[in-house]
């Protein structure tokens, strides 16, 4: 998937299927995103993104690259 695809999504609530076939239900955000600052893990890597649940502490997900993505679909209950 390209990357300004996948970013039309940040901060949205979504459910992504990456490419083996494992599927994330939840907010989308990328690494280095000020609000990780404190988990180095989430925010050193570059260009990575993952899904967290509604309040944004917890992690849901692996990280995964835009290109890992084989489909992302809008939940409803934007957070932004």
């Amino acid at each position: 998937m390209k990357r300004s695809e996948l970013e039309k999504f940040l901060g949205k609530n979504v459910e992504v299927t990456i490419f083996d076939g494992d599927t994330y239900r939840g907010v989308l955000h990328k690494s280095g995103e000020n609000m990780f600052k404190d988990d180095l893990n989430l925010y050193l890597p570059k260009k990575y993104y993952f899904v967290t649940d509604e309040c944004g502490i917890f992690c849901r997900s692996c990280l995964f690259r835009c290109s890992h993505v084989n489909k992302i679909r809008p939940l409803g209950g934007e957070n932004k």
